[in-house]
């Protein structure tokens, strides 16, 4: 029986060639897409779809908002993989089984990673439905995926975690997009809500958004010599009286089309 909890270098090799061998040559860039997000890119190109359960190193979850597949194609000349949907340390997953999805995308090829999410809105100025170019991020976590893995040099240098160049081409794809924004993400273990306290802290502190994910996917991205671009789709008021999982997942259908034209505007630039 495969243990999905504790993917190989050999399992993630022989789920790297089958994506290659659909997307007919080494991937190119990939996207890894958050809560509510997972449909953003299904019609924007033609695609193969691998469910997570037919890659067999790859850590399997149910949870809403998450497809659990991934897709693969071509657009704008780039072969793509798109992760839709991804497994986090509140579900009981480990940091190095949350960034097989970096390991994957790797192996098969990508050089180029762009990471989404779902997050709360710490800045005043930002509401939800807006997106977030991530500038940084604060590793609230407790946990790095670099902890135990044997490597030559784990010291990993984050000053341009997401690459400016990448920004610069975002920035430029939505120069028409009023509501792209630009901040540090901070990401938490979850997976309750913040408090307000918390809420209150994490603003102090500089962060203007919040979110479950992401920061550990940038680190193992960045250890593995990937450029990264993160985008938050802004789902909620971080600290509300009231945050339901099935808002936020609505929020982000409703902003799809939004994430896929700044997605595809990017895309070309590349």
């Amino acid at each position: 029986m495969i243990d999905r909890r504790s993917p190989n270098d050999r399992l993630l090799a022989h789920d790297a060639s089958a994506i290659e061998t659909a997307a007919g040559g080494p991937i190119d860039v990939a996207i890894v897409l958050g809560s509510g997000l997972s449909s953003a890119l299904r019609d924007a190109f033609p695609v193969a779809s691998i469910p997570y359960d037919h890659l067999m190193g790859f850590p399997v979850a149910s949870l809403a908002g998450h497809a659990g597949e991934a897709l693969i194609g071509t657009w704008h000349g780039k072969r793509m993989l798109v992760f839709a949907g991804r497994v986090h340390l509140y579900q009981g997953f480990s940091p190095q089984q949350v960034t097989v999805n970096m390991r994957l995308a790797n192996a098969a090829g990508a050089r180029t990673v762009v990471l989404t999410n779902a997050a709360g809105s710490l800045n005043p100025a930002f509401l939800p439905g807006d997106l977030m170019l991530i500038e940084d991020h604060i590793n609230l976590t407790g946990r790095n995926p670099l902890v135990s893995v044997p490597t030559d040099n784990p010291f990993i240098d984050m000053h341009d975690a997401y690459a400016q160049r990448l920004r610069t081409i975002a920035a430029h794809a939505g120069s028409d997009m009023p509501e792209l924004r630009a901040g540090v993400y901070a990401g938490l273990l979850g997976p309750n809500y913040e408090t307000p306290a918390e809420t209150r802290y994490l603003r102090t502190i500089g962060a203007d958004a919040v979110g479950m994910s992401t920061v550990l996917e940038t680190i193992a991205a960045r250890a593995l010599g990937m450029e990264v671009l993160g985008v938050s789709l802004i789902t909620n008021v971080a600290g509300a009286p009231s945050t339901a999982h099935a808002d936020i997942t609505a929020v982000g259908n409703a902003a799809t089309p939004k994430l896929a034209s700044l997605l595809g505007a990017v895309m070309r630039k590349l």
